[in-house]
């Protein structure tokens, strides 16, 4: 069987491989390479794409933004429940809703976007490795960013963070370009300022910013003169400025000081200085993700992490994605403001650094016994893991995808051991294909429970009496409002505005504030998670609900105006 892998996996994972010259051509064709890439991303961006319901709570803001902006005609200012908000500039909005207008609204059309975002970081990923490593090394890297857990899953999500990664990498692609290539560096000095252009209007100064560090840092230990200079800097900053300036004036004309002090001060400036979800606001959360993320090929990130420490100095451009990613990993780790998606674009030079550490193994295997040990030991953790999780409650519902994933890394930790390199990298590039597929066939409706609140809200609306008032907890309120397309009140046992942002939404604080509602009317239909349910649980207008009342992590019960002091309930539908 791996003999056979092997003849298989040959023509794509080629022994040895020196640069490309004109005497020594490449021996495997790009087109070949590009076609085997656009499968993976089908596979882990684009198959059922649109299946799931939109994932609580993110997904449901881009997507009501988007949907008003349809609604309205106004492509200019983002709206949501009826209302301008600034959390995002604009770009990824006009990507947005303009795939509904081209595709109506859905789940599918909607998510489209950073799907096709995904899929374009995936090849100009590969195109950059290639350059400045090799043609394998640039398959591998694109092999890699398709296969990580936290690219498939980030990449099938409504998010701001895809494309501007993408635009991102390609500021610094058209960087490279213009090192390489001094006698055309004005024409890719022009190009990169561009890209940042798009990359601000994505998501705002970070577009910049990583670029940036990223330049500085290897401009200092690389001994690089800058070459954002001349004409060409000048021109490119014009071009720059023609991107960014006309939609953040607008917003500056009409809306003036609410348009600084909600996207300048709190979605940027205050993000850094303050934590919006302080449970992750740890030292070790972005690297813990780039490990974590990266599975199933956490063996190939200590691989590339180890080389990366002994090789900057010997080779140039893992010092240049060492560069990409060191210095904004710790500027990502000292804002305050911590969340998986925000270090999305680090998996690309990360990528860069895999692939190049996975081409010399195959080229010239382990250096050590040392980094053998270390490689191996996270192919069997990784496995261990995936193996174990079923026994616990909460994966108890998806036990079949989990042991499918965990098997598929269980034979490529054998085969590594063996030193398999073409068995188990293939294997590995299988394992998060099996769980996609896994995930949104045999446990689809575990999975559907566990991260959207679609069925609920939809079971809220056909259920809904007359005017009955809609309550959701603050991680589902969103969702209800796209599925219902009715207002819904958000429950709050907190006493604070519940939500980052200031939404125009009514909120229930407490059971205290539950009461009050229920004196202007006879019932309401609820829906929230546990964390809120311990709020509520003791009101007099619940009963205790059964095991069918739950969804997933989601509650789903009628509260009902008392008959007299603790008088009992009649059972929610």
């Amino acid at each position: 069987m791996v003999g056979a892998w092997d003849a298989l996996t040959r023509p794509l994972f080629y022994p040895t491989h020196p640069l490309p010259t004109l005497a020594n051509p490449c021996r495997r064709s790009a087109l070949r390479d590009i076609l085997l890439l656009l499968l993976l991303c089908y596979a882990a961006f684009g198959w059922n794409l649109g299946k799931l319901g939109l994932i609580d709570p993110d997904e449901p803001f881009y997507a009501l933004t988007g949907r008003e902006m349809v609604q309205t005609g106004d492509w200019m200012t983002p709206r949501i429940f009826g209302q301008p908000q600034f959390e995002k500039p604009i770009f990824y909005y006009w990507m947005l809703a303009g795939s509904y207008r081209v595709f109506g609204e859905s789940e599918l059309s909607g998510r489209l976007p950073a799907a096709v975002a995904a899929t374009l970081l995936v090849l100009l990923t590969y195109a950059f490795a290639k350059r400045v490593f090799n043609a394998r090394a640039g398959l591998l890297a694109g092999v890699f960013l398709t296969g990580g857990l936290e690219l498939c899953l980030m990449g099938r999500l409504m998010l701001t963070d895809i494309p501007l990664a993408l635009f991102i990498t390609a500021a610094l692609y058209c960087y490279w370009r213009a090192l390489e290539e001094p006698e055309r560096s004005g024409r890719w000095i022009f190009w990169h300022l561009v890209c940042t252009g798009f990359a601000v209007l994505t998501k705002g100064p970070i577009g910049s910013l990583v670029p940036l560090f990223t330049m500085l840092a290897f401009n200092h230990f690389g001994k690089r003169p800058s070459i954002l200079r001349g004409r060409a800097f000048w021109w490119g900053a014009a071009a720059h400025a023609a991107i960014v300036v006309p939609w953040y004036g607008l917003m500056l004309a009409e809306h003036g000081w609410k348009f600084m002090d909600e996207f300048f001060y709190r979605d940027n400036v205050l993000r850094f200085f303050k934590a919006e979800h302080p449970a992750n606001n740890h030292w070790w959360y972005y690297p813990g993700l780039l490990l974590l993320g990266s599975i199933p090929w956490l063996p190939a990130v200590l691989l590339a992490l180890r080389r990366m420490v002994f090789g900057m100095r010997d080779n140039t451009g893992i010092l240049f994605a060492a560069c990409w990613l060191l210095p904004n990993l710790l500027f990502l780790t000292l804002a305050q403001s911590k969340l998986p998606s925000y270090g999305y674009y680090l998996f690309v030079p990360l990528a860069f650094l895999a692939g190049a550490a996975l081409d010399s193994l195959l080229s010239h295997g382990f250096q050590t016994r040392g980094e053998k040990a270390l490689v191996l030991c996270g192919a069997v953790v990784q496995a261990a893991a995936a193996l174990i999780a079923p026994l616990l409650p909460v994966a108890k519902p998806f036990a079949a995808t989990v042991w499918a994933f965990g098997a598929v890394l269980a034979v490529a930790a054998v085969a590594l051991a063996l030193r398999r390199f073409r068995f188990w990298m293939g294997a590995t590039a299988m394992a998060t294909v099996v769980l996609i597929g896994c995930a949104l066939t045999v446990s689809f409706s575990p999975v559907e429970e566990m991260v959207s609140i679609r069925s609920t809200a939809l079971k809220m609306k056909a259920q809904r009496q007359a005017d009955e008032p809609l309550l959701a907890g603050k991680f589902a309120m969103r969702g209800v409002v796209y599925y219902t397309n009715l207002p819904v009140s958000v429950l709050s046992g907190s006493g604070l505005h519940p939500f980052w942002a200031d939404h125009p939404v009514t909120i229930i604080n407490g059971k205290k504030g539950l009461a009050q509602l229920l004196e202007t009317t006879p019932s309401a239909l609820c829906t929230m998670r546990k964390a809120d349910w311990n709020t509520f649980r003791k009101s007099s207008a619940f009963e205790t609900p059964g095991p069918d009342q739950w969804s997933g992590e989601s509650l789903f019960i009628r509260a009902r105006r008392p008959a007299a002091e603790g008088a009992k309930v009649s059972p929610a539908p």
